[in-house]
């Protein structure tokens, strides 16, 4: 559903979320090392399997190092992503002042779009563009839709190789969680894990890059309210085009 500033939100005022953005990237970092390290706990597995056969001893210490990585991976995915989320919400609540323009959005789906099966794979990257619309500089205060200003590769490149590893990633877990222990299951999840790894080091890479250019874009953009443009002294100075 549409959310129209039609009302201007008067309940707070413009904040840097450079702090919340520099939180969100390091947790990023931490998640990249964790699927590494789960990719390699895949490899161990299977090389294990490979050289001892059907040992228990070696086997069952190989499914215990997989399952606690496996488990220090969520925890740090997990907290990577209530900080990001949080950060979006802010970021957000800037953008609603930056511009009068409608998001594509409600704001409850800055949370509910990660979590709502299917829609998770393109809402979150319209929520993030309409973000980025807003806060350009170049953006008309007034302009009244947001889902009229093309995406930027950026955000394209950043939600493409995310999608990729989350969905290879899933497949390795499905695996995991089948208790998957014949050669060749182990040597693919193997490939499919170092290859979620790929793209979630890339996905983290770019989300980075996103972070740093929407706090520039809120940094730049003077933090006049889109209902006070055009007042005297309001200090708005549309950009040269």
């Amino acid at each position: 559903m549409p959310s129209r500033a039609s009302q201007p939100p008067m309940d707070r005022w413009f904040s840097s979320e450079r702090a919340m953005g520099i939180g969100a990237s390091v947790l990023i970092g931490v998640v990249t090392v964790t699927t590494w390290s789960t990719a390699w706990s895949d490899w161990n597995l299977y090389r294990t399997r490979k050289q001892y056969g059907e040992n228990a001893n070696r086997l069952s210490e190989a499914y215990l190092i997989s399952g606690s990585l496996g488990i220090v991976a969520g925890l740090a995915l997990l907290a990577a992503a209530v900080v990001f989320i949080v950060w979006l919400w802010r970021v957000r609540w800037n953008a609603e002042m930056f511009c009068r323009g409608a998001h594509r959005y409600s704001r409850g789906w800055v949370l509910g779009c990660w979590l709502v099966p299917v829609v998770n794979l393109w809402y979150p990257k319209q929520v993030v563009d309409d973000v980025m619309a807003a806060s350009d500089p170049g953006t008309d205060p007034l302009t009244p839709e947001l889902k009229d200003i093309p995406g930027t590769r950026l955000a394209w490149a950043w939600w493409l190789t995310w999608v990729a590893g989350l969905v290879t990633g899933n497949i390795v877990q499905r695996g995991v969680l089948a208790g998957a222990s014949q050669l060749g299951d182990l040597r693919t999840n193997v490939i499919l894990s170092s290859v979620s790894a790929l793209f979630t080091t890339a996905a983290a890479v770019f989300a980075v890059i996103l972070i740093q250019r929407i706090d520039e874009l809120q940094t730049r953009r003077p933090w006049v309210p889109w209902w006070a443009v055009g007042t005297p002294h309001s200090g708005y100075q549309p950009p040269a085009r």
